[in-house]
C-alpha cells in the first residue's frame, strides 16, 4: 500500500524510536517537579503509557502528512483521547509534562527525518535480516527505558528498575550525595567532606537515633567531587526538601543531554558510513550501563558527553565553547584532565589556555558562592583520601571487591582468589601510581597519532574510560566510554585484506600520502 509521505519508512521508523526513547524521559523528568508546585495526580505507569502514545500519534500524523488534513485529524483525535482518558487523573502536572512530550516529539518528527543521511533510505530492504535484528534490540531498549521511567516516577515500583531483583540499585542514588553536598555548601559548614556530615552512607556509622533520612527510600551516598561541581546543582535548589522531584529532574536532564551527545558526535564524525553511528546511538542509549547510570543519578554519563562535546567544539575551531565545556568537565570529574594532556602534546596552547581560563572563572564562581572552605578542604582533606582509597571504606567488602574495576582493586581481588600480596591497601596505592604514569604516557602517544574524526573520537573515549579507572573505586558505569567507542568502530568496517585498508589521513578525514607525523602536522591547519 502506498502512503502519501515525503520521507522513507526507515527515516520515520528511526525517528519513532528516538521519540519513543525520549518521551518517557521528558514526561518523568517534568512530572514530579511540576507536581512540587501544582500537586500530584495519577500514577507513573499511566504517565509512561500516555507519553508513548503521544509519540506514536505524532508518528502517525507525520506518516500521513502528504494528506495534511488526515494527518492533523489523526493526531488531534489521538491527543484528545489521551487527555480525556488520563488527563483528569494526572492533574495539571501530568498535563504539563504530556504537553512538553507532545511539543518535543512533534518537533522531532518535523526536524529529524530530513537531517538523516541518504543511506537510511531503502536500508531495511537492502539488509532485511539486520533490520529485523536491529528492530528487536531497539524495541527491548525502548521497553527498558520506559520501564525505568516508571521507577523514576514511583520509587516503590522496584520491579521496574533497570536490574529487577538487585537490592543495591533499588536504594542507591548518587544524587543523594550531590544534593546533600549542595545544601551543606550553601549553609557554609566546616569541611563538608568530613565523615560526620555523611553518617548513614555506605561504610560509615548509621544515622543517630531519631535523625530522619530525608532521601527515603534511598540511602545517603558519599561525595568525592570538587566543589565546582556543585555549581551544576543550582537548578535543583528550587526543589529543596523534595528529593524525588530533584531526582526526576536530574534524570530528565541527564537523559536528554546524553541523547544529544550521542547525536552530536555521530553527526560530527560524518563520512559515507556515518549512518552506522547514528543507527547505533539509540541502542547505546537503551543499554544497561546507560540506564543504570541514569537510574542512580551518577554524573559520569554527563561528564563523558561534556568532554566529547568539548573536544568536538575545539576541532571545529570553537575554542571558547570547547574550553568552557572542557573546564567544566575537568573541574567536575577530574579524570577528563587527561584530555588537557592531549592538547598540550599537540601544542594547542591557545585551546589549553582558554580551558584553564574558564577553569579559573568556574573556581572563582565556586569561591564566591560557597566560600573558600570547600575548595581548601577538597585539596587538603578530600583529595588525599581519594588517592589513598580512604574515601571508599566499602571497597574492602565482598560487594565492593566484586564491582570494583579499578587497578587499585586488583590486590583485593587477588586476596579473594587466595593470592597473598601483602597489605592490599598499600599495594593498591603502588599499582595506582604506576597506572597513572602509564596513563599519561599513553595519552602522549595517542595525542601524536594521526587519524580521521572517528579515530579521534575513539581515542578520546578510550582515554576517558582509562582515566575513570584511575579512581580507587570504579564501578560498572566506568565502561560507558568503552561502549560508546565500540559503536563508533562500526563507522568503518574494513575487510581482512590489507589492500582494503585506507592509508594515513589528515584531520578531517582527508587522505594523506605522507607519514603519520607529517600528516598530523599538515592537519593542524586543516579542517576541524
Amino acid at each position: 500500500m502506498s502512503h502519501p509521505t515525503q520521507i522513507s519508512a526507515e527515516r520515520l521508523g528511526f525517528t519513532l524510536l528516538v521519540a519513543g526513547l525520549l518521551a518517557p524521559v521528558i514526561a518523568h523528568g517534568l512530572w514530579l517537579p511540576l507536581a512540587h508546585g501544582f500537586g500530584s495526580g495519577g500514577d507513573a505507569l499511566q504517565l509512561t503509557w500516555a507519553a508513548l502514545t503521544i509519540a506514536s500519534l505524532n508518528a502517525l500524523g507525520r506518516w500521513f502528512r502528504g494528506d495534511w488534513a488526515l494527518g492533523l485529524r489523526l493526531s488531534l483525535a489521538g491527543l484528545a483521547a489521551v487527555v480525556l482518558s488520563w488527563g483528569q487523573s494526572l492533574g495539571l502536572a501530568g498535563l504539563g509534562a504530556l504537553g512538553a512530550v507532545a511539543m518535543t516529539t512533534g518537533w522531532l518528527f518535523e526536524t529529524l527525518p530530513p537531517r538523516l543521511p541518504p543511506a537510511f533510505d531503502g536500508l531495511a530492504r537492502r539488509h532485511w535480516g539486520l533490520a529485523t535484528l536491529y528492530t528487536l534490540v531497539a524495541f527491548v531498549g525502548l521497553l527498558m527505558t520506559a520501564r525505568l521511567s516508571v521507577f523514576i516516577g514511583d520509587p516503590t515500583a522496584v520491579g521496574y528498575q533497570t536490574l529487577p531483583g538487585e537490592p543495591f540499585t533499588e536504594v542507591h542514588s548518587c544524587l543523594t550525595a550531590y544534593v546533600r553536598a549542595s545544601g551543606l555548601a550553601r549553609q557554609g559548614v566546616d569541611n563538608l567532606y568530613a565523615d560526620v556530615w555523611w553518617w548513614g552512607s555506605h561504610g560509615l556509622p548509621p544515622l543517630p537515633e531519631g535523625v530522619e533520612n530525608p532521601y527515603r527510600p534511598f540511602h545517603l551516598d558519599n561525595l568525592s567531587y570538587p566543589p565546582t561541581f556543585l555549581l551544576l546543582l543550582w537548578p535543583l535548589a528550587a526543589l529543596d526538601g523534595d528529593f524525588l522531584a530533584q531526582r526526576a529532574l536530574w534524570f530528565g536532564f541527564n537523559g536528554l543531554f546524553g541523547a544529544f551527545g550521542l547525536w552530536a558526535v555521530a553527526r560530527w564524525i560524518g563520512g559515507p558510513a556515518a549512518h552506522r553511528a547514528l543507527l547505533l546511538a539509540p541502542l547505546v542509549f537503551g543499554s544497561v550501563p546507560i540506564l543504570v547510570t541514569l537510574q542512580i543519578g551518577n554524573f559520569h554519563l554527563a561528564a563523558t558527553v561534556l568532554s566529547l562535546l568539548a573536544m568536538v567544539a575545539l576541532e571545529r575551531g570553537r575554542a571558547a565553547t570547547g574550553g568552557a565545556l572542557l573546564a567544566m568537565a575537568i573541574l567536575s570529574k577530574i579524570a577528563p584532565g587527561l584530555l588537557g594532556v592531549v592538547l598540550l602534546v599537540q601544542r594547542r596552547f591557545r585551546e589549553a589556555a582558554l580551558a584553564a581560563g574558564f577553569g579559573a572563572l568556574l573556581l572563582a564562581l565556586a569561591l564566591f558562592f560557597f566560600g573558600t572552605d570547600p575548595a581548601w578542604h577538597f585539596v587538603t582533606f578530600a583529595l588525599p583520601r581519594l588517592s589513598s582509597g580512604e574515601a571508599f571504606p566499602f571497597m574492602d567488602t565482598p560487594s565492593g571487591i566484586a564491582t570494583n574495576m579499578s587497578p587499585f582493586g586488583v590486590p583485593f581481588k587477588l586476596r579473594v582468589l587466595g593470592v597473598e600480596t601483602g597489605d592490599p591497601w598499600q599495594v593498591g596505592r603502588v599499582v595506582a601510581r604506576v597506572y597513572t604514569v602509564g596513563l599519561v604516557l599513553l595519552a602522549i602517544i595517542a595525542a601524536r597519532r594521526s587519524g580521521d574524526r572517528r579515530d579521534q573520537a575513539i581515542r578520546w573515549l578510550a582515554l576517558l574510560t582509562l582515566a575513570s579507572l584511575q579512581s580507587p573505586f570504579a564501578p560498572g558505569y566506568s565502561t560507558i566510554g568503552l561502549l560508546w567507542a565500540t559503536t563508533l568502530l562500526a563507522v568503518e568496517v574494513r575487510r581482512g585484506s590489507g589492500r582494503d585498508a585506507p592509508g594515513p589521513v589528515q584531520r578531517g578525514g582527508r587522505p594523506c600520502a605522507a607519514g603519520r607525523r607529517a600528516c598530523w602536522r599538515a592537519g593542524r591547519g586543516g579542517e576541524r
